[in-house]
């Protein structure tokens, strides 16, 4: 229900091998529409920032249609009026986590948190597959900018991190799991409740990544049901 993207490579099928090559650069993702059925969105408004303009001609000339909720419409583009509020805006938070340092068969180091984005969106500039039934559709997610601290926030909550499992481990599983954001929750405010301060970066100590508590963390932001996920094995 999850894709991984990977600048060569992108990983469809859980369990799927990548080198630590082609999994050293931060991945993007993309959401199937099926996975978004039971979701809840503020206003029908599945637009994400990709649409917003400050200009109000260029504006003008986008299509009023919104979307709806079902799958079908999920995977069509949409656009944002200037007056939306972006924390209206349906937005997910994506972790990525290697479950088996430093061992698989003695995880005693699991979690490792390799990666956290947050703020991301549907995206607006995919019109869909006309070749691919609208359930099977998988729609681009994109950072949501407009709530960026700054030019150098490159939206990510933690840096991404490749994998490098010790060289006499057997390979390890990196698992992406995706929530939608409850509302208020943003990038901002997980940088600052975890203590990792308003790293625009999104650099965090190896001490925060180790033996991360995703279930506390679940649960401290009140992140629910997940709505997607995936692995790769490297």
């Amino acid at each position: 229900s999850l894709r991984i993207h990977f600048p060569s490579q992108t990983v469809s099928s859980p369990g799927q091998h990548l080198s630590k090559d082609a999994s050293a650069t931060p991945p993007s993702f993309s959401v199937s529409a099926s996975a978004l059925h039971n979701l809840q969105f503020p206003n029908n408004d599945l637009s994400p920032v990709s649409s917003h303009t400050s200009e109000p001609e260029q504006q003008a000339l986008n299509d009023q249609n919104k979307p709806t909720t079902s799958a079908s419409s999920a995977s069509q583009s949409a656009n944002l009026d200037l007056g939306t509020n972006p924390l209206t805006i349906p937005r997910f938070l994506i972790t990525t986590l290697d479950i088996d340092p430093p061992f698989p068969s003695f995880p005693v180091l699991g979690p490792v948190l390799h990666g956290m984005q947050a703020d991301l969106a549907l995206s607006t500039s995919y019109m869909g597959d006309d070749n691919v039934e609208a359930e099977k559709q998988f729609i681009p997610l994109e950072h949501d900018a407009r709530l960026n601290l700054g030019e150098d926030d490159e939206g990510e909550v933690a840096r991404y991190m490749g994998p490098a499992p010790p060289g006499w481990s057997e390979p390890h599983r990196y698992v992406c799991l995706m929530w939608q954001q409850p509302e208020g929750v943003t990038g901002d405010r997980i940088r600052e409740e975890m203590g990792w301060g308003r790293n625009t970066d999104g650099k965090i100590g190896a001490w925060e990544r180790v033996r991360f508590d995703q279930g506390g963390f679940e649960e401290k932001f009140g992140l629910g049901e997940v709505v997607a996920g995936n692995y790769f094995v490297c």
